[in-house]
């Protein structure tokens, strides 16, 4: 009978691209990512994210323990899981030691985390990437994080919003827009922010969007993330 499911290990040689670690013949195993809000290839396991990238802790045991102990919070909600799965735009805090973190996307595509301020990690962009009709006829939205909250016409899919993570409620909308300010979080111009100025629709092909930064380049439109005038990377 032939093996069912994927496996539950991950090799460390074989970490997504989206991981920021260079060292991966440091050792034969990772933390592998388990099902959650975010796309196997585009997340961070949380133990990886503690130990190999934050260097928080040094050792399994020690990620474990902090886990175990509640100190880790990912969009206001406790984890004490490892390989619950982080990924972009994802706020992680560690509430005993005032330290805040937001995971942005940075060169080659590469999630990163980013030291942020108290403030900041009220509000959270999400990207719409799906629109559909619940009971009563009412919208919901699905988000890239896997979130889905009742919204309204006026929001489209590949708009973004300023989703306020205490109250659980949409506070703006960011429209995919010409003007509009945009993160490539995918392909090799990932990581920039720059100006929609185009959105064009080729038979047989993605949408392709003409973006102005330094220089003016064309990307994939599906790669574009909506975000305001305050977002940094």
């Amino acid at each position: 009978m032939g093996k069912r499911g994927g496996t539950k290990h991950q090799k460390r040689a074989a970490v997504s691209k989206s991981v920021p670690i260079t060292d991966k013949k440091k050792s034969t195993w990772a933390v592998k990512d388990c099902p959650g809000p975010h796309n196997g290839r585009y997340c961070i396991p949380l133990g990886m994210l503690l130990r190999d990238i934050l260097g928080v802790t040094k050792t399994k045991r020690e990620t474990s323990r902090v886990l175990s102990g509640r100190m880790i919070t990912v969009d206001g909600k406790t984890r004490v899981n490892e390989k619950f799965p982080v990924g972009l735009m994802d706020v992680i805090e560690f509430p005993s030691a005032g330290k805040h973190y937001r995971i942005v996307v940075k060169e080659k595509g590469r999630l990163y985390p980013v030291e942020v301020s108290k403030d900041d990690t009220k509000k959270k962009i999400l990207k719409v990437v799906k629109k559909h009709s619940g009971k009563g006829n009412k919208i919901i939205l699905t988000f890239h994080d896997g979130r889905n909250v009742f919204g309204d016409n006026n929001i489209r899919v590949g708009d973004s919003v300023i989703f306020d993570l205490s109250s659980g409620k949409i506070k703006d909308v960011l429209k995919l827009q010409k003007g509009a300010r945009c993160l490539i979080v995918e392909g090799k111009h990932a990581g920039l922010i720059a100006k929609l100025e185009d959105v064009k629709e080729k038979e047989g092909m993605k949408p392709q969007a003409t973006l102005k930064g330094k220089e003016e380049f064309i990307t994939v439109a599906g790669y574009l993330l909506v975000v305001d005038d305050s977002f940094k990377v």
